[in-house]
């Protein structure tokens, strides 16, 4: 009787508590709507596992992306094709075919397809008689090395003309050192490491599961910003000085655990999406750290670019500089200028020149997009966390467009 007893209570404490639940869902979505604006979408929804390159995007799926607040917030609705690039399916009548690697500023969940960099590439190169297929093969997260697996799987099938790698000078090098994907031989060469692919922590069922029950719950976003308001508050209680040293702090500690990992060959221990500005790069480019990750970007961009030649067809590479180098956007890094007096060894260029430095060395095709960028109001170019917006995207495919001219003249 007893037991009989606590199941009957415990299976009424559960129809009250969800009952109670969906009265301040209903409330929530009445009352408060605003709420809804701070739900947030599990990762899952788009990527999946891939046991080559990590992460991989689902093909033929359709996504409704929950801009950020600090991005404009809103909606923007996109698919991938049946290869898993975002966009339309392959055109065998339009060419030359172009295939964009990057992360998520190529991939550009934030943006309207006609806004990203891909879709302005082509517009521009079709607006000069070029009826060209750019294929946006971004995924948010990815870094070089993944690309280069990306680019030799999917050759076959694509048979692109022309091959671009995007860079983030921001944290590219890192992707490398974190995804234990490549390691440099003590010949020099480029290697595969012995450390298996194994599948990342916010791509697990149980991860996916919670998060496709809740994504929709305005209860979710009530929680969210609970969650947040506490945060901002005990982070307003600190000085704009305690803020900038909270984040480079954190920023120098979580770069040296990772250069520990790598060091001891140990195997990743890093999410996929946990991207971060390359702090060693940019304050001292003749640290440990700095220069074996220059070593490993370096690497990854000649084979790609050995690849493309045995292809025979050209390879570029288009490097997109930081909006911590070149703005006062993000104020938990301090101004750029502020980062030059507590890091003697800062530049703005650090993290850019080394990419310039290894294109030069090999004859690669190279959009530096930093003068540029400088020259353009580079406030007016970025989104608030990081990425670039539709008028930095525009005008990157102007510069790509002004190099492919050059690359494809008789």
């Amino acid at each position: 009787m007893k037991i009989t007893k606590i199941v009957n209570d415990t299976i009424i404490i559960i129809l009250m508590t969800g009952v109670l639940l969906a009265l301040i869902e209903i409330v929530l979505r009445v009352s408060v709507p605003e709420m809804g604006a701070y739900r947030k979408s599990p990762k899952s929804t788009a990527f999946q596992f891939n046991d080559k390159y990590l992460v991989s995007l689902k093909p033929n799926h359709s996504i409704v992306h929950r801009v950020k607040k600090e991005n404009g917030g809103g909606s923007v609705n996109w698919q991938t094709n049946s290869l898993g690039f975002r966009g339309e399916e392959l055109d065998p009548k339009k060419k030359p075919r172009i295939i964009v690697y990057g992360d998520s500023n190529v991939l550009a969940r934030f943006s309207e397809d006609k806004d990203t960099y891909t879709n302005a590439l082509q517009s521009i190169l079709q607006s000069n008689n070029l009826n060209a297929q750019v294929i946006n093969a971004g995924i948010a997260g990815a870094g070089p090395d993944q690309n280069l697996i990306r680019l030799r799987e999917d050759f076959p099938q694509v048979k692109p003309d022309i091959v671009i790698f995007h860079l983030f000078a921001d944290n590219d090098y890192g992707d490398i050192m974190r995804n234990r994907l490549y390691d440099i031989a003590d010949n020099g060469e480029l290697i595969k490491t012995v450390h298996p692919v194994t599948i990342d922590k916010k791509l697990t069922s149980k991860g996916a599961l919670i998060g496709h029950l809740t994504r929709n719950l305005y209860l979710q976003g009530a929680i969210n910003y609970l969650v947040t308001s506490i945060q901002e508050q005990k982070q307003n209680a600190l000085s704009v000085q305690q803020k900038v040293d909270q984040t480079l702090n954190k920023l120098e500690q979580l770069t040296q655990s990772e250069y520990h990992i790598y060091k001891n060959e140990l195997p990743r221990q890093s999410s996929h999406f946990g991207d971060h500005y390359d702090i060693d790069i940019a304050t001292d480019p003749r640290s440990e750290s700095a220069q074996i990750k220059i070593k490993l970007m370096e690497k990854v961009v000649l084979t790609a670019k050995q690849f493309c030649d045995e292809k025979k067809i050209p390879f570029l590479v288009v490097v997109q500089p930081s909006m911590i180098d070149l703005t006062n956007l993000n104020p938990n890094y301090g101004r750029y200028q502020d980062l030059a007096q507590k890091y003697p060894l800062y530049k703005q260029s650090n993290l850019t020149d080394p990419l310039k430095n290894i294109c030069i060395r090999h004859n690669v095709h190279c959009v530096h997009l930093i003068d540029s960028y400088r020259q353009n109001d580079p406030d007016s170019l970025y989104l608030g966390d990081g990425h670039w917006n539709a008028k930095g995207q525009w005008l990157a495919a102007e510069q790509t467009q002004k190099k492919l001219k050059q690359i494809l003249a008789p």
